[in-house]
């Protein structure tokens, strides 16, 4: 089974400096939202999945404190290198990062398994790479996935992919990431994948965000995020005129805010 596909780690490695400047007001918060909902105890293991630079991962490790354990698992080398850094500058030592494909990572029973914005990135059949993933939990064990709420990032979506359009215009308008992502946008689509899953007591919250983006910072944006995929395969040249397009759209549409609204769901294994 090809999940994760090994491109998406250099994807991300690409966006590194950028990714890490959206973290205080993106990722971070995205990420400590999913750990409170999952919340993670004193002596317990939890499985990170699709980490990134531990935006939900570091957090973990706090929870669970000195007995308990958090690995986080992820294809993009340079975040992790970030993580750990991150992770030793704050005296953690109860967490780990590997770089692997998660799909066929093993380890004993974990207590939690969480993923943030990762779910929908496990291609080519979500669910049957999911569904692994559950049976590294205990029997009673808990699942959380944070996911986009709908047409969250839709406005700064649609802006970057007209302007890649009119340089591409053959550029497919979806993708099986993107496919997935819909396939989870509101609480009763999350609540039934859920239950489509086999887990019990499932819940389901909202986590509102509004992201401030001044013109200065929206192109970093794009780059670190996975808006970055869209640009992928352009030259120098059209990515400058992509780039300058863009804060165009941008300025006639008047956006000048991200909406960043997530939903996390979590259930239990039976």
């Amino acid at each position: 089974m090809s999940t994760q596909p090994s491109g998406f780690g250099p994807v991300f490695d690409a966006t590194r400096p950028h990714f890490v400047r959206w973290t205080p007001s993106l990722w971070g918060p995205l990420g400590t939202a999913t750990t409170d909902f999952s919340d993670p105890r004193p002596g317990e293991r939890l499985l990170d999945v699709c980490c990134g630079a531990g935006s939900s991962a570091l957090p973990a490790a706090v929870r669970v404190g000195p007995t308990g354990k958090v690995v986080g698992v992820d294809l993009a080398a340079a975040l992790l290198d970030h993580a750990r850094t991150v992770a030793a500058e704050q005296g953690l030592t109860n967490i780990e990062f590997v770089e692997a494909d998660v799909t066929q990572f093993s380890d004993e029973p974990f207590d939690v398994v969480q993923s943030v914005f990762g779910v929908f990135f496990l291609q080519p059949d979500m669910n049957r790479a999911v569904s692994r993933l559950l049976d590294l939990l205990r029997p009673g064990g808990r699942f959380a996935a944070t996911v986009w709420a709908q047409d969250s990032i839709a406005e700064v979506a649609g802006a970057i992919f007209d302007a890649v359009r009119e340089l591409r215009p053959d550029m497919p308008a979806t993708s099986p990431t993107t496919e997935s992502a819909k396939g989870l946008d509101n609480e009763e689509k999350l609540r039934a994948w859920l239950e489509s899953l086999g887990l019990n007591d499932i819940e389901v919250r909202e986590i509102p965000l509004r992201v401030p983006l001044p013109t200065e910072d929206a192109w970093s944006f794009v780059l670190g995020t996975g808006l970055y995929a869209r640009i992928l395969g352009l030259s120098d040249d059209e990515r400058e005129r992509t780039r300058t397009r863009y804060l165009e759209l941008l300025a006639e549409r008047g956006i000048t805010e991200v909406k960043a609204d997530a939903l996390v769901g979590m259930g239990r294994r039976a």
